[in-house]
């Protein structure tokens, strides 16, 4: 890094040292003190502070934001500003990770205190979408994904077809989830005059898991690249050197999510899949751009193949139960052919045959009818927000939307427009009884 003229390093030292050190409280200090005290055989004492909710989201902008200003690209931010910067709700609880050069320069704007029609009508048709996503679909997914990760806590020793409809659930859960809360938060800035960036870009459509994390989390991803990968070199040096700064950065990445041996792995394994894609990239001699046009089936297959084995480590509690999950996985605990439809999900079934998505359909068939539903509609996510009308300059600002064009398919009628995100809104109103808290909340 290059300091800005009169600008000194131990201030900004400082700051990411407050930062770093509150985070680390917070959150990893009973990791940390545990894990000391099995190994060492010390004392440390164990905290039980609350962990304050968007810890890691607002302490990313503020790193940002330092960095930034001791290299000289802010020019003068009130104080005002900056807490308005920092403490904008809709993003602060589960992100997007904001950056202050596509926020701040928003406010000092005269439509930003000028009441807009369309984007309050644009605000409530996103936040309607992502209410949705969360309400109807996500919480459908929960009580699938949420029994096949306990039960192998339990000790549980899942079929293979359980495992594997278990996991899948949880990967749309997840996707969801936060793609919900991502998009709501969209609209509740839409509502204030305000565009937030876009965080999600049909993820599971990606050919590489090199484009799957520029679809996935992208402000995430923009970040650990802007202030972590780059810092270190990036692709700039020498191809070990190359390899061990994504690695390391990916480890930043899992650590970021959570406090635990399964996040570090987790991270760990993103990172070495991620080196063997550039090493993969690199000897076909293929472009960035290029190799991620009409990949073929098997790189779409091995894509989501990385990333659902990835997931296991995301989700299970503890390394044990990952293990089991992943054995599972691979039949060790019974490959059985089902005598009927009904008995495809065996210990899930008490979950899933109360849901009653389908009555008149077995119980394993109306669960991979919605399993297949939803994932269907994750690829094609971007397609309904430009079929409701929504373009890419209404929603967002900055580079990050280079990332995210939506492509429009045509202009239907504005009263169609706003019937869909009106029952979109509704059902997600009709499901809260049944709703579960936010995933992302918690990191």
């Amino acid at each position: 890094l290059v300091a800005a003229p009169g600008r000194h390093r131990s201030w900004l030292v400082f700051g990411l040292i407050w930062n770093l050190v509150l985070l680390g409280g917070f959150k990893y200090w009973n990791f940390l003190a545990g894990n000391v005290n099995t190994l060492a055989g010390a004392a440390l004492p164990l905290t039980s502070l609350a962990l304050p909710l968007g810890i890691s989201f607002f302490t990313f902008q503020k790193i940002a934001f330092l960095v930034d200003a001791w290299r000289g690209r802010i020019a003068k931010v009130s104080a005002g500003e900056f807490a308005l910067f920092v403490l904008f709700f809709p993003q602060l609880i589960a992100g997007p990770i904001v950056h202050h050069g596509e926020f701040i320069p928003q406010l000092r704007e005269a439509a930003f205190i000028r009441f807009d029609g369309r984007k309050l009508a644009l605000g409530l048709t996103v936040f309607s979408v992502g209410l949705f996503q969360k309400c109807v679909v996500a919480d459908t997914l929960a009580p699938l994904a949420d029994a096949t990760f306990g039960l192998a806590g339990n000790g549980t020793m899942l079929r293979l077809q359980e495992a594997w409809i278990g996991l899948v659930a949880y990967a749309l859960q997840l996707f969801y989830d936060f793609s919900g809360y991502s998009h709501m938060a969209l609209g509740l800035a839409l509502l204030f005059g305000l565009r937030l960036p876009v965080n999600f870009l049909a993820p599971y459509s990606a050919g590489s898991l090199i484009e799957f994390w520029r679809r996935w989390h992208m402000t995430l991803s923009s970040f650990l690249r802007d202030y972590v990968y780059f810092p270190l070199g990036g692709n700039r040096i020498s191809r070990p050197r190359h390899l061990l700064n994504l690695l390391g950065t990916m480890l930043v990445g899992g650590v970021w999510h959570g406090a635990g041996w399964t996040f570090l792995l987790w991270g760990l394994w993103h990172g070495g899949a991620l080196c063997l894609n550039h090493l993969w990239r690199e000897r076909r001699g293929a472009a960035v751009d290029q190799a991620e046009m009409g990949a073929p089936a098997w790189a779409h297959s091995l894509t989501i193949l990385t990333v659902l084995l990835g997931w296991i480590l995301f989700r299970a509690p503890d390394l044990a139960t990952a293990k089991t999950v992943g054995e599972s996985l691979l039949g060790l605990h019974g490959i059985s052919v089902p005598i009927s439809w009904s008995s495809w999900v065996g210990p899930l079934a008490p979950v899933v045959r109360p849901r009653g998505w389908f009555p008149n359909l077995p119980v394993a068939a109306s669960t991979l009818i919605v399993l297949a539903g939803a994932g269907w509609l994750a690829c094609r996510g971007p397609r309904l927000l430009s079929f409701l009308g929504v373009t890419s300059a209404d929603v967002t600002r900055g580079p990050l939307w280079q990332e995210a064009e939506l492509a429009p398919i045509g202009q239907p009628l504005h009263w169609s427009r706003a019937a869909i995100a009106g029952l979109c809104f509704s059902l997600a109103v009709a499901t809260l009884s049944r709703s579960s808290p936010f995933l992302y909340f918690q990191f």
